[in-house]
C-alpha cells in the first residue's frame, strides 16, 4: 500500500538516506527532473540543484540531518532552485520529514515546481514596485523642494523592501564633504566619514548604467557604518554622463536580492537624478536670467555714462583751446581728460560683460597667439610663478576676435596668479571638443576650441563660484581689483557664440575654460566704393538725440572748418538731407530715439544721396548688428571719442 501511495502522490517525492543519496524516487520526481526510470536512484541530492548552490545546500543538509524536524512546504528562508537533467533551472518549494525505516533514518523530500505561482507573485511584486515609483513621482511634483523627497526616500525604501538600511549619498558642491541621508540600522555620520575618504573608489567600482549586488569587498568597505552587512545593492545617480550620487540598500541577513529589487533601485535612482537635474536646470536658468538682467542694466548704464563722458571730454578739449596759454589750467584739464579715459575704459569693460562690445572675429590659429602671449605673461607673472603652455600646431583655427581673446587670457591668467599663495604653477592648455546636442545647455552642438587656465590655489566656495562672473563682484581686498575681469571674459565668450565654464574645488584650485567656435571658411565681403568730396568747407549732418553730445560734436567739427547741420532723430535728418543735397557726410549715433537706428538711417540717406559718406558712433551697441552692417553703412567711432579721433575719421572718409 505504501509504495502505491508513494507513486500516486501528485508532488515529486524523493527518499534520501543519511549519506544524502536518493534511495527512491516516484514517477513525478523523474518527470519533474527529466530522468528516466530509476535514473535518480543513487544520485546525491545536490545533483538536482545548480552547481553554485551545491556547497551551500550541503552545509544546510548536514545541519538539518543533525537536528531533523518536520518542515512544511514554503517555510524555507532561502530561494530554492532545482535543475533538470538537461541543465534547465526552475524555482521549487520543498517539504522535509525524517522517516525511520528498517535501513535506518531516511528523509522524505516533497518537491513542487512553483514557476507559475512565482510568475504571479513576481507580477504582484512588480506592480507594487511600479506603484511605489509612481507614488514617488507624485511626491516629487507635490513637494516644495527636492530636499523633502531626498529626506523621505530612505525611510520609504526601508518600508517597501523590508531592508535593514538605506543610504543616499551626494558629494557636496565644494568637492570635499559627502551629504548622506540614511534610514534604518546604519550610522549616518560613520558612513559620511567612510565615503568622504573612499568616494572615488566606491563610485568607480559600480556599473555606470545599472544597479548591482555589492560584493564582499564593497560590503567590507561599508561595515564600519553598521553592525556588518551580509548583502546589499547599489547604483549610481547620474546627470547625463556624470555620476552625481549613490543609492545603497543594505541587509544584515544573507537574503537573495532578486532582479526586481535591482530594477526598483535603478528606477528610484533615475527618478531622483531627474528631480535633482530639474532643480539644477532651474537654478542655471535663474542664474542665466539674472546675468542677462544685469547685462541689460549694465549696458544701459554704460550707454548713458558714455554720453556723459563724451560731453565732459568734449567740453574739456574745448576748454583746452581757450586756455592754451594758461599752463596751470592745462594741467588740470589734462588730469580731468585722463580720468575721462579711465571712465571710458570702465564702460568698455561693462559693455564686454553686457555682450555689446564691437568684435572683429576672424580665423585665428591659436598656437602662435598663445605662445607669443605666454612670453609676455611670464614676464608679468614674475619669477615666483611658472606658466606652462600646452597647445599643438594641429588644432583647427578659432573664429574669434584675437585682440579681445588676448585681453581675456591676460585677465584669467592674472586671476590664477592672485589665487596662488605667493608662488606656483599655472597651466594654459588649448584643445578641441565636439559638443553633442544636450551635452551642455549653454552651448549649441558643434566643434569648439577649448582654452583652459588651471591653478592649484585656494579655489572658490560654491557661493563664490555662482557669483564669479557678476560685474563688480570680487573677493579681493579694497583697491586690488574692480571685479570686472571674469565679467569681461564671460561676456566676450558668450558674444563670440561660446561659453565660459568654471570648475573649482575649494582648497584645491580652479580651472577656467573658454569654449570658442572653430572657424569655418566664409567669403570676404566687398565694400562698396565711397564717394570722395573734395573741399575745405564740406557739409556734415550730425544726428544725435542727446543735445549735449550733439553740441560737442558740432563744436569739434565747426572748429575744424566744417559746415554742420543738426538733427535729433531720423525723421528730422531725412528732411534736412532732402533740403541739403550738398551734404558730404552724416555723423550719426547708432542708438537714436524712435524706431529707426543709425544703420537704417544711413541706408535711407544713401538712397537719397548715393555718394554720402557715413560715420557712426555708439557707446551702447549690439555687436552682431554692427559687425553685419558696418561694412555697408560706414565706419564706427566709439564713445567717448577724442576730438582728434573724430576729425581723423572724418578726414579719412571725405578727404
Amino acid at each position: 500500500m505504501l509504495p502505491q501511495l508513494f507513486d500516486i502522490v501528485p508532488d515529486a517525492l524523493l527518499l534520501v538516506d543519511a549519506e544524502g543519496r536518493i534511495s527512491r524516487a516516484n514517477g513525478n520526481a523523474e518527470r519533474l527532473f527529466g530522468y528516466g526510470n530509476d535514473g535518480l536512484v543513487g544520485l546525491a541530492v545536490e545533483a538536482l540543484m545548480p552547481t553554485d548552490a551545491r556547497g551551500r545546500h550541503l552545509q544546510h543538509r548536514l545541519g538539518y540531518m543533525a537536528s531533523p524536524r518536520v518542515r512544511p512546504m514554503g517555510q524555507s528562508d532561502q530561494v530554492l532552485v532545482g535543475q533538470k537533467a538537461n541543465g534547465q533551472q526552475f524555482p521549487v518549494e520543498i517539504a522535509l520529514s525524517p522517516i525511520e525505516t528498517a535501513h535506518g533514518r531516511h528523509f522524505l523530500a516533497s518537491v513542487r515546481d512553483i514557476s507559475e505561482s512565482q510568475r504571479v507573485r513576481q507580477a504582484l511584486v512588480r506592480a507594487s514596485y511600479d506603484a511605489f515609483i509612481a507614488r514617488l513621482g507624485q511626491m516629487a511634483l507635490d513637494a516644495g523642494s527636492e530636499q523633502q523627497l531626498v529626506r523621505a526616500l530612505p525611510g520609504m525604501l526601508i518600508d517597501e523592501l523590508k531592508a535593514d538600511a538605506v543610504a543616499l549619498a551626494f558629494p557636496e558642491s565644494d568637492g570635499h564633504a559627502i551629504d548622506v541621508r540614511v534610514a534604518g540600522q546604519i550610522n549616518g555620520e560613520a558612513l559620511r566619514h567612510i565615503l568622504s575618504s573612499r568616494w572615488d573608489l566606491l563610485q568607480a567600482s559600480l556599473p555606470a548604467d545599472r544597479a548591482t549586488i555589492l560584493d564582499d569587498g564593497q560590503l567590507e568597505l561599508l561595515a564600519e557604518a553598521g553592525d556588518g552587512f551580509a548583502c546589499g545593492a547599489a547604483t549610481l545617480l547620474r546627470d547625463r554622463d556624470h555620476p552625481t550620487g549613490i543609492l545603497m540598500v543594505l541587509s544584515a541577513d544573507a537574503r537573495p536580492i532578486q532582479h526586481d529589487i535591482l530594477h526598483l533601485i535603478q528606477g528610484v535612482a533615475v527618478l531622483v537624478a531627474a528631480i535633482m537635474q530639474r532643480r539644477r536646470t532651474a537654478e542655471q536658468l535663474a542664474h542665466a536670467q539674472r546675468l542677462d538682467a544685469l547685462g541689460q542694466l549694465t549696458g544701459g548704464i554704460a550707454h548713458d555714462f558714455n554720453n556723459l563722458l563724451t560731453i565732459i571730454s568734449g567740453s574739456l578739449q574745448l576748454l583746452d583751446d581757450e586756455y592754451a596759454a594758461h599752463e596751470g589750467a592745462r594741467d588740470l584739464i589734462a588730469g580731468a581728460l585722463h580720468s575721462v579715459a579711465r571712465g571710458a575704459s570702465l564702460t568698455s569693460k561693462l559693455l564686454a560683460f553686457a555682450r555689446r562690445q564691437p568684435l572683429a572675429p576672424q580665423s585665428v590659429k591659436l598656437h602662435q597667439l598663445v605662445h607669443d602671449l605666454g612670453t609676455m605673461l611670464q614676464r608679468t607673472l614674475g619669477e615666483s610663478f611658472s606658466l606652462t603652455i600646452e597647445c599643438h600646431r594641429g588644432l583647427p583655427p578659432a573664429h574669434v576676435d584675437p585682440c579681445q581673446l588676448e585681453t581675456a587670457l591676460v585677465n584669467v591668467v592674472l586671476n590664477a596668479r592672485d589665487a596662488l599663495p605667493g608662488n606656483g604653477e599655472i597651466l594654459l592648455s588649448v584643445g578641441e571638443q565636439w559638443v553633442s546636442p544636450q551635452e551642455m545647455e549653454e552651448l549649441q552642438a558643434g566643434h569648439y576650441i577649448v582654452i583652459s587656465i588651471t591653478d592649484h590655489g585656494m579655489g572658490m566656495s560654491a557661493s563664490t563660484a555662482r557669483r564669479a562672473v557678476e560685474p563688480f563682484f570680487t573677493t579681493k581686498s579694497m583697491g586690488q581689483g574692480n571685479g570686472l575681469g571674469l565679467s569681461m571674459v564671460y561676456g566676450f565668450t558668450r558674444q563670440s557664440r561660446g561659453m565660459l565654464h568654471i570648475d573649482t574645488v575649494h582648497g584645491r584650485g580652479t580651472t577656467v575654460s573658454m569654449y570658442l567656435p572653430v572657424a569655418t571658411s566664409q567669403p570676404e565681403r566687398s565694400l562698396p566704393p565711397r564717394h570722395r568730396v573734395e573741399g575745405a568747407r564740406q557739409t556734415i549732418l550730425v544726428v544725435e538725440d542727446d543735445p549735449g553730445v550733439r553740441r560737442i560734436a558740432v563744436s569739434f567739427l565747426q572748429a575744424a572748418g566744417y559746415v554742420t547741420l543738426e538733427a535729433s532723430d531720423a525723421a528730422e535728418a531725412l528732411a534736412i538731407a532732402r533740403r541739403h543735397p550738398e551734404t558730404a557726410l552724416v555723423f550719426s549715433d547708432v542708438m537714436l530715439g524712435g524706431a529707426t537706428n543709425g544703420h537704417a538711417l544711413a541706408s535711407a540717406l544713401r538712397g537719397q544721396l548715393p555718394g554720402l559718406a557715413v560715420l557712426l558712433t555708439t557707446g551702447h551697441d549690439d555687436a552682431p548688428e554692427i559687425n553685419a552692417d558696418t561694412g555697408h553703412c560706414g565706419t564706427l567711432l566709439r564713445k567717448p571719442y577724442r576730438r582728434e579721433d573724430l576729425l581723423l575719421a572724418v578726414q579719412q572718409l571725405i578727404a
